[in-house]
Order: C-alpha cells, then sequence, then structure tokens
C-alpha cells in the first residue's frame, strides 16, 4: 500500500478547480488503496472516507512570500517531519514548493501539479499569446488591473524575481502533472529540464448528474468569473452590453464584485431592464443548478487557461460553452458543436456573434447538441483513463 502525503494551503470546498481537482484525485487514489494523510491550511475540509486529515495555520497564510516562507518552517517541525520519512510519495497540488528539497532529502518521490503557470510568472498566469508575466512593470500592471491595488503593485514589483524559486523548487520533483497539452507546451518552452517529468493527464470530472433544461424567457446567459480582468470580465461587459442593444436577454452573474463594477453593472440594469442579476458567492451545489435555466456560458478569459473547470462542467450539465480559444479549452471541444461557439480572446463582436448563434437555435436542436456534448466529454476525460496515467505517476 502506497503511503501519501499531500500538502496543499488550500482544499476543497476552499479554493476554485485546483482544489476540486486535488479533492477529486483524493477520492480516486483512495479508492484505488493508497493510505493517504492530507496536511493543509483548510480547517473545514470536505473529507474522503479513510483519507486522515491534518490542519496547520503555517499553510494558512495566502500571500506567497508568508507561504514560502511557512512551508520552510513547516518542514523543521518535528511532527510533519516525522510525517515526511513515514510517506513513500509527496504529492504537492498547491504552492507548498519550498518542502521539496527536504523531501527529497529524505529520498522521497515528490510529484508536482500544476493547475497554473507559476514555475515560469510570478502572478501564475500567461496571457493569450503565451507571454508570462515577469518583469516589474508587467507585475505592476497585472495586479492594478486583476486586483485594484496599489500596495499589491509595490509589493510585486519588489517580489516579481521569486518566481525563479518556484522554478528551482519544481525542477527538483521527480513528477509534474500537467493538466492539459497548451500548459504543458508553454512549461516546457520556458523550463526545457522539465519535459522528461511532464505528464499531461486531465483533471477528474466531477460527478455532475444530468440536469433537466428548463430554459427561462428571456433567455438566460451564465457568466461565472467574477470582475476579473484576466478572465475577461471587461470583455463581457462590452459584449453583453452589444447583445442587449439587439434583443432582450437576462446574464446570470456569481462571485463577488467591487464596488466600483457592482456600480458599472448597476447603470447598465438602468438602461437594459435588469438584464445583469448579481447572485454574489454561491456555493459549488448551487451554481450547478443555475444550469438549468441557462441557454449557455460566457466564457471570454484572456489568459492561458490550463484545463477550466467551468468548461468541463458546462457541458456536463447541458449547457453550451461560449468560450475564448485559450489554453486548454480547445482541446475539451475539438470535434464537438462547441468549438464552432469558440472566438478569438479579446473579440468582442465574436462573443457577440457566438450568443447570437445560441440564440438562433431551437430548444430542441439546444437539447440534442448538449447531450451529445455530455457524452463526449465522459468519453474523452474518461475515469478510467485518468486512472490509470495518475497510477502511473504515483505509484512507486
Amino acid at each position: 500500500m502506497t503511503k501519501l502525503l499531500i500538502i496543499a494551503e488550500q482544499y476543497w470546498p476552499e479554493g476554485g478547480g485546483g482544489t476540486l481537482a486535488t479533492h477529486l484525485i483524493t477520492k480516486l487514489l483512495a479508492r484505488e488503496g493508497f493510505n493517504i494523510t492530507v496536511v493543509a491550511g483548510t480547517e473545514y475540509p470536505e473529507r474522503v472516507r479513510g483519507v486522515e486529515y491534518m490542519f496547520t495555520p503555517l499553510l494558512k497564510r495566502r500571500d506567497k512570500a508568508s507561504l514560502w516562507i511557512n512551508s520552510i518552517l513547516l518542514s523543521r517541525e518535528p511532527w510533519f517531519v516525522k510525517l515526511l520519512r513515514w510517506a513513500d510519495v509527496v504529492y504537492i497540488p498547491r504552492y507548498a514548493y519550498p518542502i521539496i528539497p527536504t523531501a527529497k532529502g529524505f529520498g522521497k518521490r515528490v510529484v508536482v501539479h500544476l493547475h497554473d503557470y507559476q514555475p515560469i510568472s510570478y502572478t501564475a498566469s500567461v496571457l493569450r499569446d503565451g507571454k508570462s508575466l515577469n518583469s516589474p512593470s508587467e507585475v505592476a500592471s497585472f495586479e492594478l488591473f486583476e486586483h485594484r491595488s496599489l500596495t499589491r503593485a509595490l509589493l510585486g514589483t519588489l517580489s516579481a524575481p521569486t518566481w525563479l524559486l518556484a522554478r528551482s523548487w519544481v525542477s527538483m520533483a521527480d513528477e509534474v502533472i500537467c493538466v492539459s497539452k497548451r500548459q504543458a507546451e508553454l512549461i516546457v518552452k520556458h523550463v526545457p529540464e522539465l519535459s522528461s517529468k511532464i505528464s499531461v493527464i486531465y483533471n477528474p470530472l466531477p460527478d455532475i448528474p444530468v440536469i433537466k433544461k428548463e430554459p427561462t424567457e428571456p433567455p438566460s446567459f451564465l457568466y461565472l468569473g467574477g470582475d476579473s480582468f484576466i478572465k475577461g470580465f471587461h470583455i463581457f461587459l462590452k459584449a453583453s452590453a452589444s447583445l442587449l442593444r439587439r434583443r432582450r436577454a437576462v446574464f446570470l452573474l456569481t462571485k463577488n464584485f467591487s464596488d466600483s463594477s457592482r456600480g458599472v453593472l448597476s447603470k447598465l440594469n438602468a438602461v437594459f431592464d435588469n438584464a445583469y442579476v448579481m447572485l454574489g458567492h454561491l456555493k459549488y451545489e448551487d451554481v450547478l443548478s443555475l444550469h438549468s435555466r441557462a441557454y449557455g456560458m460566457v466564457f471570454p478569459s484572456v489568459w492561458e487557461e490550463p484545463l477550466p473547470y467551468a468548461v468541463v462542467e458546462s457541458m456536463l450539465a447541458g449547457t453550451l460553452p461560449i468560450a475564448s480559444r485559450v489554453g486548454g479549452v480547445p482541446e475539451i471541444v475539438e470535434g464537438t458543436f462547441a468549438e464552432r461557439l469558440l472566438f478569438e480572446p479579446g473579440d468582442v463582436d465574436g462573443l457577440v456573434d457566438r450568443m447570437e448563434t445560441v440564440l438562433s437555435m431551437s430548444r430542441k436542436k439546444i437539447l440534442d447538441v448538449v447531450a451529445e456534448l455530455r457524452e463526449i466529454v465522459l468519453k474523452r476525460l474518461g475515469y478510467d483513463m485518468i486512472k490509470n496515467r495518475l497510477l502511473k505517476v504515483f505509484n512507486i
């Protein structure tokens, strides 16, 4: 029985797609007989039967500088050293990279799972043109646009070179999992020494049952990206307003919005008869339930999304994904009707055109297409295929 130690500052239900993937992988490996201990900075994780969870406040810090300092401190804690000695494999699915040298010092097999681009970009993001953001000016611009924080921008300019530490630590791992071919291509382009260590393994599918579609009138679209710049909020605003000038529609928006973004949406609602419904931060299950009402899910991201669960979940839930051609998205939708709904990142007119295409479809056509999309994604990201690839990486 392989003894697996998972070290993650966040664990589901905290976080997003990366932590959901970690939870699903934990569940899969537990079913395969792995003896698993999770050390996390999440106090109340969603537990998997038979898995031991240990909380440490050292991993609760979210900013990278503090997290990395705390990870070094954690690697010196006697109780944690005992766990490292116990484990056969050490799995790092988040950013606790400073633990890698200690684990390797004990002769342990280390697996790093990349859900973004931290080893090649200080911001962990790569823009649509494949450009990483590492120079002080690029980091400052990112922090101002994405987080609207002058403090973060100033600190980022000073901390920008620290991405080289992440590259050094990750290069010490025995195996590195990328979640799409496009992500692996970009990582290897910047860190060629990882080419022999990388395995491309799509994230496991969440268990989403068939959702009965009851589309509303006027037709509804989902937008799940909040007011994130890299998620394309600015593109969404322009495209949705353009569509609403032509026809009636409703946009269901999740996540929390800043006061300034809420002000913009309120002004648009005054013009377009409350077409923007701000639902706030919802539980995962409540977000899935929204798919029963929606014709399409708008995904105008402008960064190289490695493998966005939002698109996968949309296909499983029977909602047409209208997505930008970034990252791993084309791999998911290749050869399907959803491929015809892709648009170039930043192309407002292209997004409007794709939404118009969906609205022109009959109810029967939509139901036929989304049923086919579900079957295709269930086969393309099949459980047995992903399980076998994971076992190949984790088994000693």
